[in-house]
């Protein structure tokens, strides 16, 4: 009886498992449905920070291929277009990149060197001082309302995701910050400004000395101007001989003396053109080891690396031109207004003769050593310290001597301390000597 009595008892609460399972499940769809949502939403805002980066850094990489931070004291306030430039190139990769599998719904570029982010093209004055030496462009994206699934039991069916990145332009002259260039070309240069004899950066501190961009009729400054560039090793002998050269000839042409260098390992990939040698491969084809302040490079000391034949094809097959001198097809850069235009030439593929364009394989980093004060100086001995960079679109070659000739569109100089320091350099993996960089607001 007592046993029936218990049974009885719990008759009352038959299907309270059920209940719970019941309860359960939908608790489990509720977390389930978040869980499924989350993620999307979560990959959703990590694709959109992939596009806001990219297009921040080729908005950024657009202002430095113009050659702005060249103009560190600010002198030129003629910045307005490759503003608008810088904006549309952003606005064209942020539109390439896909969030959700669908193009961003907006794609807002900004400035913030004045501190507020101006998203239109503000006046010189708003922009701040530092606009001219670490110029930034800012981009924020916003994705097309993104399908929610589970999430609609809710009452949520749709959802957005931003994201926002900011890049920087740096150049590092006159800092203690260490930088690197990929893709350097094998032409050593001194420090020199062939127009006026003087140095182009403080051989110390690596202040930038001569930087007052050239426009027509302007007699100051090195930035924009062209000149050509002569082997300081002529002959078999090469650079394994013992010749002394002048820095600079005043011309016409005015020229100045350069050191053919070895750099191992030439990229095993290049242009469809075929040339000879090491020397002339590390012309037409990036070399994949990095250059950086202090490094030692040096002097290329086997026959006759100045093999006129072969540079000339070399250069030729750089710039995409189709014979030695100007106006064989290559791109060209427009030096009438800073910040200079580089206008695109008749063999630069899928792009009209003449348009503008943000970057060139005519462009090109030029390592520099010190050569002291000039106008005649020893041959340097390997191996030499680099201590910094100009950045240069090649024109052209010489249809006699194969020898380039250049237009300075960057310059980057290595402090002293910079070039000993053990910090990682910035722009291991670039072209550029002016490297651009993600930034934290």
């Amino acid at each position: 009886m007592a046993r029936i009595s218990r049974f009885y008892t719990h008759r009352h609460e038959r299907g309270i498992s059920l209940m719970f399972v019941v309860v359960a499940i939908f608790a489990l769809l509720g977390m389930a449905a978040l869980a499924v949502d989350l993620v999307t939403l979560y990959v959703a805002k990590g694709q959109a920070q992939r596009v806001a980066d990219s297009a921040a850094l080729a908005g950024a990489k657009t202002l430095i291929e113009r050659g702005l931070t060249a103009d560190p004291i600010d002198t030129q306030n003629t910045w307005t277009a490759s503003c608008f430039q810088a904006k549309a190139q952003a606005i064209v990769m942020g539109n390439s990149g896909t969030i959700g599998g669908v193009a961003p719904a907006t794609v807002t570029p900004c400035f913030p060197n004045g501190g507020a982010c101006n998203a239109t093209c503000p006046a010189p004055s708003a922009i701040g001082t530092g606009y001219g030496v670490n110029p930034q462009v800012a981009v924020t994206v916003r994705s097309e309302p993104l399908p929610l699934f589970l999430s609609k039991i809710w009452g949520q069916s749709t959802a957005t995701v931003s994201a926002t990145a900011r890049a920087e332009g740096f150049n590092p002259s006159g800092t203690e910050i260490p930088v690197a260039a990929k893709c350097v070309t094998p032409w050593l240069m001194p420090n020199i400004d062939p127009y006026n004899n003087t140095p182009i950066f403080d051989a110390t501190s690596g202040q930038i000395l001569n930087n007052e961009p050239t426009t027509p009729g302007d007699l100051e400054g090195v930035i924009g101007r062209a000149f050509k560039l002569v082997t300081g090793c002529p002959g078999a002998l090469g650079c394994g001989g013992t010749v002394n050269a002048p820095v600079r000839v005043l011309g016409p042409p005015v020229t100045l003396t350069y050191y053919p260098i070895d750099l191992p390992n030439p990229a095993a990939s290049g242009p469809s053109c075929s040339v000879v040698g090491t020397f002339q491969q590390n012309i037409t084809a990036c070399n994949p080891t990095p250059i950086a302040c202090g490094s030692q490079v040096n002097l290329d000391t086997t026959a006759n690396p100045n093999n006129v034949g072969n540079n000339q094809l070399a250069i030729d097959c750089l710039i995409g031109a189709s014979a030695p001198g100007a106006g064989n097809g290559q791109d060209t850069l427009d030096a009438t207004t800073f910040p200079y235009e580089i206008n695109a030439g008749t063999t630069h593929n899928g792009v009209l003769s003449g348009t503008q364009i943000s970057t060139s394989r005519s462009v090109v980093t030029i390592p520099v050593y010190d050569s002291g004060p000039g106008p005649v100086f020893t041959k340097p001995v390997s191996p030499v310290t680099v201590i910094g960079f100009v950045q240069a679109l090649v024109v052209s070659s010489d249809p006699v001597s194969g020898e380039p000739t250049i237009q300075i569109l960057n310059i980057s100089g290595c402090s002293a301390v910079a070039r000993v320091s053990s910090v990682p350099p910035v722009g291991l993996n670039e072209a550029s000597p002016v490297p651009v960089r993600l930034i934290h607001p």
